[in-house]
């Protein structure tokens, strides 16, 4: 009898969920914050990604105790990234992984992979310029590595373009997320997936031999 009145109760459903949410929310933004994104755009992706109801900024903020001017600016740029979408005042996660990382490729690691070939173009052509004058061996070392370095910028900016514009090298990591679509999370109550996995016909690319 002493026993079971010391027993423990079970957590209510509510503090269980919330317990999720908050340790999701900092898992992702550990993971932002080391790809570079600040902490907060992270965890407030996975508060939402793990809320069952939309939620307001207002409620975002609350939970996690930050700023009203950081959650207006941060959830901003996570709606023009696709990472949330916008119910009129409430906001949800998209839940499409394979999405949410080839749009953060496209609109921020394309731009900077980009930067970095025009860049080492521009070096070439001086380089090249300069040791055609000067037939100078040192200049002649400077810009075989300038070359070196710019076919390899040049061989990464084609892999990222292939990655996210759904050539042939995507049906690769299609087999991957049709495996993982196994394992979608749950839609909202009382609604489907608003954005479903890759498209049936996405199934008929032929892998790059």
């Amino acid at each position: 009898m002493g026993r079971n009145s010391q027993r423990e109760e079970p957590d209510p459903p509510e503090a269980t969920l919330e317990a999720a949410q908050d340790r999701v929310s900092d898992v992702m933004g550990d993971i932002a914050e080391f790809w570079g994104f600040t902490r907060t755009m992270g965890r407030i992706f996975g508060l939402l990604y793990m809320s069952p109801e939309a939620m307001d900024q207002s409620t975002v903020r609350t939970r996690l105790g930050i700023s009203a001017g950081s959650a207006s600016t941060t959830m901003t740029a996570l709606l023009d990234w696709g990472v949330l979408h916008r119910e009129g005042r409430l906001y949800v996660s998209e839940t499409n992984f394979f999405q949410l990382i080839t749009a953060v490729l496209r609109q921020r690691e394309a731009a900077r992979v980009e930067s970095g070939v025009n860049a080492a173009r521009e070096i070439v052509a001086e380089l090249r310029a300069a040791h055609e004058r000067h037939e100078d061996p040192r200049l002649d070392f400077a810009l075989q590595r300038a070359e070196h370095m710019l076919g390899f910028f040049e061989m990464g900016q084609s892999f990222l373009e292939a990655f996210v514009e759904r050539s042939p090298i995507r049906a690769i990591v299609n087999g991957l997320a049709r495996r993982a679509s196994r394992l979608r999370p749950a839609p909202l109550p009382g609604r489907s997936l608003e954005h479903p996995d890759e498209p049936a016909e996405h199934d008929q690319e032929a892998i790059p031999s």
